[in-house]
């Protein structure tokens, strides 16, 4: 994990030519200032009215957040900003940022967070000099709970939301431990009525809760981001898996997204913010594919969904399976190929009747461009088939 030592003595050199001391003192205002632009980077609009310096606590006062529509933003009022150090490199290094609670209200819409703390966040001097690209980092931050409401009632929570940062003394990487103990979310809030809030009622889904854990790792000097774990747990319902392994992901990439992201939300004008778009869609193209894989491990959804969707149609689960096993070749084989169409129809069939997990996988032999793969999905998909070693399997 990043560690720093305390930069104590200002120009130590001058302590042997003029034999005296000149101990390092913190200014509040370019610590404050420091964090204003980190966050912008982010695309937080973080402004306020005060910086004074306690000890070696920075504590700003009327800080706020603005919304970047224009709206009212919300109040942070008092914050503190705890131990304080300057860096060898000339970042600085919060020891601890807490925030005990906090409210806003958004039209109909209540957003809570109670305890949330950061532990070593680090401020650095420039995002051109950081080796991260002024990327936002620190050791660890949690927040104990976060609660959405409306006039009706709870809408969403998430509990004991956590994230740990570890890089090493070279900042050759980035690796991240982060995840949620648990969240719910009321989906009969969100479909109030019609076929979607009647088939919630049946199937028992009005109210879902579950976990969710992301494990990562990012190399700035060539850009390549490797997601090994990120899982989302329903209860009652089952697990979806993400991972993916690209190149390409280097800082100046980042900070280049940052800014187009920015300058889309600032123009009010429409052709521009669509030109902005193009010039993202073609900033991705720099990216390469090592690999890709989704992952859904059944916890009783599949079975509730054939037996919900049979019941509709006034038939049974066997003969739903039997209809996407025909089907499938049918609609995939002019863009999948015939084989790749065939696998997928056998894949899909084997889950169904026995539904234990299924896997979409990307494993090309060689890294691929995304360039090159966008141009092969307009020329012929079953050639991105192909360079992209796509494949579907089931109950592995």
């Amino acid at each position: 994990m990043q560690r720093y030592s305390p930069r104590t003595v200002f120009l130590a050199g001058l302590l042997v030519t003029a034999g005296t001391s000149h101990v390092f003192a913190l200014e509040a205002g370019a610590v404050a200032e420091r964090l204003k632009t980190l966050l912008a980077e982010q695309q937080i609009d973080f402004t306020y009215e005060n910086a004074r310096l306690d000890g070696d606590d920075v504590t700003l006062t009327g800080a706020r957040v603005n919304s970047p529509a224009g709206g009212d933003g919300f109040e942070l009022g008092v914050l503190t900003l705890q131990d304080v150090t300057e860096e060898p490199d000339g970042s600085y290094r919060v020891g601890t940022l807490e925030l005990d609670a906090f409210q806003h209200q958004e039209g109909d819409l209540n957003i809570s967070m109670v305890d949330s703390r950061i532990e070593g966040l680090v401020l650095p001097e420039g995002a051109d000099s950081d080796p991260f690209g002024g990327v936002m980092r620190y050791d660890h931050a949690e927040v104990a709970r976060v609660d959405l409401e409306n006039k009706d009632g709870p809408l969403a929570s998430i509990s004991n939301v956590y994230a740990t940062i570890t890089i090493p003394e070279d900042n050759s990487s980035m690796d991240i431990d982060s995840g949620a103990e648990s969240f719910s979310l009321n989906l009969q809030s969100l479909v109030e009525s019609g076929n979607g809030a009647s088939a919630l009622e049946d199937l028992g889904y009005e109210q879902i809760s579950g976990s969710a854990v992301m494990l990562g790792r990012w190399q700035p000097s060539d850009g390549r981001l490797t997601l090994s774990r990120y899982e989302v747990v329903i209860d009652d319902a089952g697990t979806l898996s993400f991972l993916f392994d690209i190149g390409g992901y280097t800082p100046q990439f980042v900070q280049t997204i940052s800014q187009i992201a920015r300058q889309m939300e600032e123009s009010k004008d429409e052709q521009n913010q669509a030109a902005q778009g193009m010039a993202m869609l073609g900033l991705l193209q720099q990216l390469t594919l090592h690999g890709a894989t989704i992952r859904f491990v059944d916890d009783s959804l599949t079975g509730k969904l054939l037996d919900y969707q049979a019941d509709r149609m006034g038939t049974t689960p066997d003969a739903l399976i039997a209809q996407a096993k025909a089907i499938i070749p049918a609609q995939l084989g002019p863009y999948l190929g015939a084989e790749t169409a065939a696998s997928v129809a056998d894949a899909v069939a084997t889950f169904l009747q026995n539904p234990a997990n299924i896997e979409l996988s990307a494993n090309p032999e060689n890294p691929q461009p995304f360039a090159m793969l966008a141009a092969a999905a307009m020329a012929s998909p079953e050639m991105l088939v192909k360079q992209i070693g796509l494949s579907v399997k089931a109950n592995q």
